[in-house]
């Protein structure tokens, strides 16, 4: 295990270094680590503020976000132990989206800690109201289904509002919706690193439970878990994460629903021990390659990070449901 921990964070560093040494603005490669191991020494020019003030809060920006739905997809898979469980199906990130309609499409701009609040809020509804009517439904596919159906009524609120507001407010919300690590600010880093460490930490405090909940309800509470406390604390993890890299990044599709499983497959193990870090490291990793790519490299323009993110995570899922569909043809 050491040694493909070590890979991945070789790969990261490289993959960190390429976010911060590429960019639509040509800048020689020796002139950057200058600046980098140089900070003060050429504030002014306009390399300096390239490096400095886009370049490398991108890089962290896509570290954390990618490290953010990593985790928020693991623990949701895990609670639900439901293998297509993300932040996206149980409408966690639908209803961030929602809180960050309402406060764009309401006229207040992209105020950092506005929309993280905004976007804290409808998530936090959102597992409110699953929270809330989880007594009466039996079983995790009951409650992956009302989080669809939560998702699904939060996506026609933003439609109906989207439809309703003025063009300014919506140009406003449609560049958001593209998703983008490059919004973030020095300024705004700390917030956005708070909630990460603060999801992580009530991960951490669950792993025994997640680990006991793949035996089940019955077999968690046989070792003294309390199970209904566990698996609030494990929502209300994946609810800060997801909400956290929705407001400050847009919505970011299948990062958080497909890391988890290039995880388990590398490190080929179900012990969350592992693949809490490991997913973190990969989702990161994944992350930035979606950054990068979504530049606009090699003369391209540049593209939307959420289609990009999509178009790297979708043959994942492909590739989790394939095999069970081609033993569902043979037998």
């Amino acid at each position: 295990m050491p040694l493909r921990f070590s890979i991945l964070i070789i790969f990261l560093l490289i993959a960190f270094s390429l976010a911060i040494f590429s960019g639509s603005a040509e800048i020689a490669v020796f002139d950057v680590v200058k600046i980098l191991l140089n900070p003060g020494a050429a504030e002014a020019s306009a390399e300096w503020r390239i490096v400095w003030d886009f370049r490398l809060p991108r890089a962290l920006a896509a570290v954390l976000a990618g490290a953010a739905l990593s985790l928020s997809g693991l623990l949701l898979q895990s609670v639900f132990r439901n293998p297509l469980a993300g932040p996206f199906v149980l409408g966690i990130s639908s209803g961030a989206s929602l809180g960050v309609a309402l406060f764009l499409l309401a006229g207040f701009g992209l105020g950092s800690l506005g929309l993280l609040s905004a976007a804290a809020l409808g998530a936090m509804a959102v597992l409110a109201f699953i929270a809330m009517f989880s007594r009466f439904i039996s079983g995790n596919a009951g409650l992956l289904v009302l989080g669809l159906m939560t998702g699904y009524f939060a996506d026609a609120v933003v439609s109906i509002l989207m439809h309703s507001t003025n063009a300014d407010a919506l140009r406003g919300f449609i560049s958001w919706g593209f998703g983008s690590f490059g919004r973030l600010r020095w300024a705004e880093m700390p917030y956005f690193a708070i909630c990460v460490l603060l999801g992580l930490m009530l991960a951490v405090f669950c792993i025994k439970y997640l680990n006991a909940i793949a035996l089940g309800e019955d077999g968690a509470k046989s070792l003294g878990i309390n199970v209904k406390q566990k698996r609030l604390l494990s929502l209300a993890a994946a609810a800060i994460l997801a909400a956290a890299a929705t407001a400050f990044c847009g919505p970011i599709g299948f990062i958080g629903m497909a890391t988890p499983h290039l995880a388990r497959g590398f490190f080929n193990s179900d012990n969350q021990r592992i693949l809490i870090p490991g997913s973190l490291l990969t989702g990161a990793l994944l992350a930035l390659a979606a950054g990068i790519l979504s530049q606009g490299l090699w003369g391209l323009p540049p593209l939307p990070l959420n289609a990009v993110a999509s178009l790297m995570g979708a043959p994942v899922v492909i590739w989790v449901l394939l095999p069970k569909r081609v033993s569902a043809c043979k037998v």
